[in-house]
């Protein structure tokens, strides 16, 4: 574990609470039993991280890779969807606050924030969002020293999970260029069809 946020450190670190969104959906999903399992496959500094997560403490990006490859082998059969599964999780994990308000919240002012907030979170890399539409959006994420699919494929999940708990409506999200593949940065098309304040089903820009 390391303490405070540098914006030079040479290890790419997230914050703990990012982990702590991770252990409580295997504890409610899966049990105990399963997350000891779980962590029994791990390499020790990472079961150390796990077994006492700090969610104001910095921990490597490259710890969380680790967990979510264990969790999609070992309790989703290999199946990539469980990436974007987390992702969901990790959106409920952050949106639940919110309760009954949550579809008061505007969708655009939700993700301008996810990518104000971004260095609060990540100590690496630069985040921007753009509204391109009444129901439509880009986040765009770069300067990643290591980027990796299945981060990727988490914040897929992550942003639809969002999109639904605040619209009530299914949320499309498409990943249209991403650092893994040479790309200067990971570019995330974001559209809704909100029901409630945000849109009408069959609306557009």
């Amino acid at each position: 574990m390391t303490d405070g946020g540098s914006a030079t450190a040479t290890v790419p670190r997230i914050r703990g609470q990012i982990f702590t969104a991770r252990v409580d959906f295997l504890r409610q999903a899966h049990g105990s039993e399963a997350f000891q399992a779980l962590l029994s496959e791990l390499p020790a500094e990472d079961r150390e991280v796990l077994r006492g997560v700090d969610r104001d403490a910095w921990y490597p990006l490259a710890a969380l890779m680790r967990l979510d490859r264990a969790i999609c082998t070992r309790l989703y059969g290999g199946d990539p969807g469980a990436y974007e599964t987390l992702g969901a999780a990790s959106a409920r994990h952050r949106t639940e606050w919110l309760g009954e308000h949550a579809t008061l919240v505007n969708p655009h002012g939700f993700f301008s924030r996810v990518a104000e907030e971004h260095r609060r979170f990540h100590d690496f890399g630069r985040a921007e969002y753009r509204r391109t539409g009444f129901t439509e959006g880009e986040l765009a994420f770069s300067g990643y020293s290591e980027p990796d699919e299945v981060f990727c494929r988490s914040s897929v999940g992550y942003f639809r999970g969002v999109i639904e708990y605040l619209t009530r409506v299914p949320g499309i999200v498409e990943e249209v260029d991403c650092q893994c593949h040479g790309r200067p940065s990971c570019r995330f098309r974001l559209r809704w069809m909100g029901s409630g304040k945000w849109g009408r089903v069959g609306g557009g820009r």
